[in-house]
C-alpha cells in the first residue's frame, strides 16, 4: 500500500471588515485555530489557495496581508500560497510574493511519492468573459503533468469542474465569476494527462464534488463565509488523506466528509454518447466516403484547437495509420515551418512528419517559383515565411515583383506602407491566406486576411492567393499523398476555405463540427458531416 499522504487545505480567508457574509473581522482568529490544527495534524503539506484578503486600497491590503502571512511563519510542516482574485486588485504578484515571502509563480514538488501541482493560472477576472487562463499556463500545466509519472494533484484557486452554482450566495447570478468559461478544455487535458488522481479549489465559498472521468474536482469551503451556516464563520479548512483512497474532510461549522477510490493511472471512463440527433446524423454518413485511401487534414479546429489536441484525435489518428490510411496536413497558416507543426502535433500526443504537413508558407514558394528562378520579393509576414520562399532562390529585393502578404503579430505598421508603395511601383500582391482571423484559447488573433485587406485598399490591387481555397494547394497535398483525386478526402472545419477548396479541386469533403463553427449559412456543403475526427476514424474504420 503507497504511504498516506496527509494534506491540510484552508483558502478564502478574506481578511478584513464584514462584507456582504464574509465574516472578515473573525478571520485572523479563525486561522490561529487553523495553525493549531495543522500543529497537531502534522500533515506533509499546507496548501492556502487565495483570497487572503477583501480587497479595500494598496495601503491596507499590505496591512491585512501581513497579518495574514505571520500566521503562516514557522508552520511544522511546508506550506505554498496561490494567488486569489482578491489578493491582486490593489496589489501584484510580486507585492504578494515580498509579503508572503515565496515566489507567486507556478510550482510543483514530489511529496510522499505524489507530484504536487500549484498551477498559478491567471486569475484576475476579465468581464464580462468571466477568468481566462492564457496559453502559457496551459503550456506550463501539460509540460509539467507530462515530466511526471507519479500520482499528481492539482491546487488551484478558481475549480476546474464547471460545476452547477445554483443556489450559492456569489455566483448563482454571476456564473462566469465563478468558474472557467472553457472548463471542458481544460478538464481534457487533465484527462489526457492520464496521472491526475484529484483537483482541489477554493473560490466559490462552498464544499462541492465533482467527479469527472474518474477524478474528484474538490471545493473546499471559505475560512469566514456564513452564508451557509445562518451568518456565523464557518472556521473551514480541510484534512485530506490519500493512499489507496481518498479521504476529504472539511472542519469547522460546514462540514462534509468523503471517500472515494483513487483513480488508476491512465484510467478512463467510456466516453460519454453523442446527442442523440447527432447518432442520428452518423448514421447516414458513409454514403459518398466508400474507397477512401487518404485523408487531407486541416489542422486547428480538426487535429486541434489553439494549442489543445481536440479529445480522441491522437488515438483516432494511430487507428487510421495503422489501417493503411494515407493522410497528410495542410494548414493555411505560415507562421511556422512544416517541422513546427510536427513538433507541436507531437507534443500533444499526435504523431504526423514534417513531410506530412504541407503549410501555406510551401504553396507560396511553389508559386514563386514557376513565375521566375530567381523571383525578387518583398515580405510581409513571418520569418518561417520568409525563410520557405528563400530556400527557392527568392531574393529581398528594393524593386520587387512580389510583394508576399502573410502575418506576423510583432510586424509593424511601417513594413505595411514600405509594401504599398512597391504595390504602387507595380510589384504583384501575393498572399498566404484570405482567413481573417485565427481563433486561439479562449479568443481570437489576426491571420493574413487581415493584411490583405489592407494592402488591397492601399494599393487597388487584388491579390492572388495561393492558400485554401485555391486548388492548386490540393494538387501540391495529392501530390505527396501520391494518390488519385477519387481515393483522397479533405477534412476541414471551414467551409469557405476546407470544403469550397476541395470542391474546386475535385475532391470529396468532410466537415467536422469540432472547430469553426460559422459554416450554417455557407453556399459550399460538403460530401457528409461529422463531429469530429476520431468519429469519422470510427465511421471509415467500422
Amino acid at each position: 500500500m503507497p504511504e498516506t499522504l496527509k494534506l491540510a487545505i484552508v483558502t478564502d480567508i478574506h481578511h478584513g471588515p464584514n462584507k456582504l457574509t464574509k465574516v472578515g473581522a473573525a478571520a485572523l482568529p479563525l486561522l490561529q485555530d487553523f495553525r493549531a490544527f495543522v500543529e497537531g495534524y502534522q500533515p506533509h503539506f499546507i496548501a492556502e489557495l487565495g483570497d487572503r484578503i477583501s480587497d479595500i486600497d494598496p495601503q491596507t491590503d499590505r496591512e491585512q496581508l501581513r497579518k495574514v502571512a505571520d500566521k503562516f511563519l514557522d508552520l511544522p510542516s511546508p506550506h505554498r500560497h496561490l494567488i486569489g482574485n482578491h489578493d491582486q486588485v490593489h496589489l501584484s504578484a510580486a507585492d504578494n510574493a515580498e509579503i508572503l515571502r515565496q515566489d507567486m509563480a507556478h510550482y510543483s514538488v514530489d511529496v510522499a511519492g505524489r507530484h504536487l501541482v500549484f498551477w498559478q493560472m491567471d486569475c484576475q477576472i476579465h468581464r464580462p468573459q468571466g477568468f481566462l487562463p492564457n496559453q502559457a499556463d496551459l503550456a506550463w500545466l501539460r509540460q509539467d503533468l507530462a515530466a511526471s509519472n507519479l500520482p499528481s494533484i492539482i491546487f488551484t484557486h478558481v475549480p476546474l469542474d464547471g460545476g452547477s452554482l445554483h443556489g450559492n450566495y456569489y455566483f448563482d447570478n454571476n456564473i462566469r465569476s465563478g468558474g472557467l468559461l472553457h472548463a471542458r478544455e481544460i478538464q481534457a487535458l487533465i484527462r489526457d494527462a492520464g496521472n491526475v488522481i484529484l483537483c482541489i479549489a477554493g473560490h466559490v465559498h462552498w464544499n462541492d464534488v465533482n467527479l469527472i472521468d474518474g477524478i474528484p474536482y474538490i471545493t473546499v469551503q471559505s475560512l469566514s463565509e456564513s452564508f451557509t451556516t445562518e451568518g456565523e464563520a464557518a472556521g473551514a479548512w480541510a484534512s485530506i488523506e490519500i493512499d489507496h483512497e481518498i479521504r476529504w474532510r472539511t472542519h469547522g461549522q460546514d462540514p462534509i466528509s468523503l471517500t472515494v477510490p483513487v483513480r488508476g493511472l491512465n484510467a478512463r471512463w467510456v466516453q460519454p454518447l453523442p446527442s442523440f440527433e447527432e447518432r442520428m446524423r452518423q448514421q447516414s454518413i458513409p454514403d459518398g466516403l466508400d474507397n477512401i485511401a487518404g485523408l487531407i487534414l486541416d489542422m486547428d479546429g480538426v487535429l486541434y484547437r489553439g494549442d489543445t489536441a481536440i479529445p480522441g484525435v491522437g488515438e483516432a489518428m494511430g487507428k487510421l495509420q495503422n489501417a493503411g490510411m494515407d493522410m497528410v496536413a495542410l494548414t493555411n497558416n505560415a507562421r511556422a515551418s512544416a517541422q513546427d507543426y510536427s513538433t507541436k502535433l507531437a507534443d500533444m500526443g499526435i504523431h504526423l512528419g514534417a513531410e506530412r504537413i504541407i503549410t501555406a508558407g510551401q504553396a507560396m514558394a511553389q508559386y514563386l517559383a514557376t513565375q521566375s528562378q530567381t523571383p525578387t520579393v518583398f515580405v510581409a509576414g513571418s520569418p518561417a515565411l520568409q525563410r520557405e520562399i528563400e530556400a527557392i532562390g527568392a531574393v529581398c529585393s528594393e524593386r520587387p515583383d512580389f510583394v508576399v502578404a502573410g502575418i506576423d503579430l510583432e510586424m509593424p505598421l511601417s513594413v505595411l506602407a514600405v509594401a504599398v508603395g512597391h504595390l504602387h511601383r507595380g510589384a504583384k500582391l501575393v498572399a498566404t491566406n484570405p482567413d481573417n482571423m485565427l481563433p486561439v484559447g479562449q479568443g481570437v488573433e489576426p491571420e493574413a486576411g487581415a493584411v490583405v485587406a489592407f494592402l488591397q485598399a492601399a494599393s487597388g490591387q487584388t491579390a492572388y492567393i495561393v492558400g485554401k481555397p485555391n486548388p492548386a494547394i490540393f494538387t501540391l497535398a495529392l501530390a505527396r499523398l501520391g494518390l488519385p483525386t477519387d481515393a483522397v478526402a479533405m477534412v476541414g472545419d471551414t467551409a469557405e476555405t476546407d470544403i469550397a477548396g476541395a470542391t474546386l479541386a475535385g475532391l470529396r469533403s468532410i466537415q467536422v463540427a469540432s472547430g469553426n463553427t460559422a459554416n450554417a449559412a455557407s453556399p459550399h456543403q460538403p460530401t457528409a458531416h461529422v463531429a469530429d475526427l476520431p468519429t469519422l476514424a470510427d465511421l471509415l474504420l467500422g
